[in-house]
């Protein structure tokens, strides 16, 4: 396991309030923890990495408010045992991550007017956009992940390369990638439907099924999009390659070419999964979006023939059952918004409630499931269902804006 310089082995009982975890003494699969790197945020973190790990490896450069290491760490968290557990607050992060967010998805429509238009494509402004995408993914994962779920149905391709970008980024990061792979990979996922532009307009978003020939046309959009990013000298092979084959199957039964699955370049076989992902979870004029949940169980579903295993896997672990953003029904019957969760309760999400149980508008009040709360007839308050974004007229990025991200 190669380390960056600047990390520095810590015995768990010497972690503090936000250092940085960069790695662990064993394999992030099977442990409570959601990304790969984290701060430090709340006692119940702390007692979580010392549940579960003898040491881990502290990024030196992301910890800048701890103070040096002390031996008697330890017994300082024995005396605030019993205090209070913190939630990890999403809302600074995603302040300073909703600029990057907003400007990648300017350069997203940019550049797919310059394709409209038959213009140059502006690599270096995507390469600019894509490297901060990274930056933030690496300093904010989870805020990041929460701003790709904000969706115009008017802006969808546009909208849809950058979520699959930021996707793609955070599960290379899950697969181990350097910086400078995230990037590029980054790239790939921005530019892998450019030959969407090429496909005429009723078809693309055409509600009923499409017809044998007018399939055979949006099958060519790979085939466009090689086209038009061979023309470009300064577009990474790579991105070429996945614009070709972000549609080949692991069963050699995908298009263009039917390629078996060692001939498909492993950054394609990412973005195939993010982007199924996306399409599924979103509104298009042909389906509803479906669930989170509904749409990780098709990509099990379909690992091994349409998907790799190892990628569908490792994004499952990513992204969890309750993501933040997801719109669920308490067994209440009242409504809310996944706004979070805390290190090793994945399955006890916090909620903002925001519907009644007659689904109608009431104060928002956050419910953390994690403390096990109890509703009028004293039984367990659980997430009876999870539905698709937009569900119930729902709007998130409203709630979002209204600074209610995470409680306070």
């Amino acid at each position: 396991m190669a380390l960056p310089q600047y990390s520095i082995r810590v015995p768990v009982s010497q972690l503090q309030l936000g250092m940085y975890v960069c790695e662990l003494d064993r394999p992030w699969e099977g442990t409570p923890f959601l990304f790969q790197g984290f701060p430090i945020q709340s006692v119940q973190d702390l007692r979580t990495l010392q549940d579960t790990c003898e040491f881990v490896w502290v990024d030196r450069r992301q910890s800048p408010d701890v103070t040096p290491l002390s031996a008697n760490l330890s017994a300082n968290l024995a005396a605030s045992a019993q205090a209070k557990t913190y939630a990890i607050d999403y809302r600074d992060e995603v302040k300073t991550t909703e600029p990057v967010w907003r400007e990648a998805r300017a350069v997203s429509m940019r550049m797919l007017d310059a394709v409209r238009f038959g213009k140059e494509l502006n690599v270096s402004e995507v390469r600019r956009a894509v490297g901060e995408c990274v930056e933030s993914v690496l300093k904010h994962p989870a805020a990041s992940l929460w701003l790709a779920r904000i969706k115009q149905r008017d802006h969808y391709t546009a909208e849809h390369c950058l979520r699959v970008s930021l996707y793609a980024i955070a599960l290379g990061k899950a697969l181990g990638m350097l910086p400078l792979e995230l990037e590029e990979l980054g790239v790939c996922g921005m530019l892998h439907d450019v030959g969407k532009i090429k496909v005429p307009d009723e078809i693309l978003n055409k509600p009923g099924r499409l017809t044998e020939e007018e399939f055979r046309i949006m099958q060519a959009h790979t085939t466009y999009g090689y086209q038009l990013l061979m023309a470009n000298s300064e577009v990474p092979p790579a991105a070429v390659d996945v614009a070709h084959t972000h549609h080949e199957r692991m069963d050699g039964k995908g298009y263009p070419r039917q390629l078996p699955a060692q001939r498909i370049p492993f950054k394609a076989k990412i973005i195939a999964v993010v982007d199924a992902y996306d399409a599924i979870t979103s509104d298009r004029p042909y389906s509803e979006g479906r669930s989170s949940l509904e749409a990780l169980r098709v990509l099990f579903e379909a690992r091994g023939t349409q998907f790799d295993e190892v990628v569908v896997l490792a994004f499952i672990q990513l992204i969890g059952v309750y993501p933040p953003g997801e719109i669920v029904e308490l067994s209440t019957g009242e409504v809310g918004i996944i706004i979070g969760f805390d290190a090793g309760s994945k399955l006890k999400p916090r909620v903002l409630i925001v519907l009644d149980t007659s689904k109608q508008p009431r104060p928002e009040q956050v419910l953390d499931l994690a403390r096990n709360p109890l509703d009028e007839q004293g039984r367990l308050i659980s997430v009876r269902a999870v539905k698709p974004s937009g569900a119930y007229g729902i709007d998130i990025d409203a709630y979002r804006a209204k600074g209610l991200v995470v409680p306070g």
